[in-house]
């Protein structure tokens, strides 16, 4: 496990800055259906709900500037040491990520541990829901990360 571990940092910290593809970071799509009924029923306009907003986490033990934003197809953010990007879309009442580039700074080992597991849970999320201004994922493990919109927490208080 450790040398598994070890293994994905050093993935991580040597792909970081480039526009190289970090295959473990993938989603993989089971969608062979390349049609819109995967953006119909439910989740049709969740991604312009989604579009221009970025959300804060505020599930415990990660980084409290933990984020996830949306701009179009593209999906954003801060994992606790790096920024990341890539593009995304809503399929089956999840999200599906394309590929993450990551900027590339370091930490400590349980930072960057926490990191992964954080870039994991996204890639791996079985549902989402927006309700207001939260929006949570959950992990096909079952795991969920809760993120608050900090803006529309500022306009409803108005």
């Amino acid at each position: 496990m450790k040398k598994l571990l070890i293994l994905g940092i050093a993935a991580l910290a040597l792909t970081a800055c480039t526009d190289t593809k970090v295959p473990f970071l993938s989603s993989k799509s089971n969608n062979t259906n390349s049609s819109s009924s995967s953006s119909t029923g439910i989740f049709a306009n969740l991604k312009e709900q989604l579009n221009g907003r970025e959300f804060i986490i505020v599930t415990e033990g990660y980084n409290s500037k933990t984020s996830i934003g949306f701009k179009g197809d593209r999906v954003y953010g801060f994992s606790g040491i790096n920024r990341y990007f890539g593009t995304y879309q809503v399929s089956g009442g999840k999200f599906v990520f394309g590929e993450f580039g990551l900027t590339r700074m370091a930490g400590s080992e349980s930072e960057m541990t926490l990191e992964l597991k954080f870039l994991d849970i996204l890639k791996n999320n079985k549902s989402v829901k927006l309700s207001g201004d939260t929006l949570t994922l959950t992990s096909t493990e079952g795991i969920e990360l809760v993120f608050k919109d900090p803006k529309a927490a500022v306009t409803q208080s108005k």
